[in-house]
């Protein structure tokens, strides 16, 4: 069956407002859901962490200016490591795992000994 050439110049669509099928925030919120932290998801958003990829890099800092609870930093950052292959089980001390992806130096505790002639050691 041929149309003829029609002039769709003057045809008018509905304006729609189709919703976006895959927001760039959709991970993240699949992610905080998922933990039941959908609660910090806005004040992520507003700090420029709109993103999974973004979210990655977050710094404990980061999170506690954000007014987040400890144990959802907690939280929050054993699903980063895990994210990053880092096993379940393991500690979060490791560097690139909840450090914002900076390497922690470990921090060298120096203790100052002073000697006493006259304690009595017994």
């Amino acid at each position: 069956m041929d149309f003829p050439d029609m002039d769709l110049s003057n045809f008018d669509l509905p304006n729609m407002d189709l919703p976006d099928l895959n927001p760039p925030d959709r991970e993240i919120r699949l992610i905080l859901n998922r933990l039941q932290m959908l609660c910090y998801l806005d004040g992520l958003m507003d700090a420029g962490f709109d993103n999974w990829k973004v979210v990655k890099d977050i710094t404990e800092k980061d999170m506690q200016i954000l007014g987040m609870k400890l144990g959802h930093i907690r939280k929050l950052q054993r699903e980063i490591a895990t994210s990053r292959g880092w096993p379940q089980n393991a500690p979060l001390n490791g560097p690139y795992v909840c450090c914002g992806g900076q390497k922690q130096e470990p921090v060298e505790l120096k203790v100052k000994t002073t000697f006493n002639e006259n304690a009595d050691i017994g």
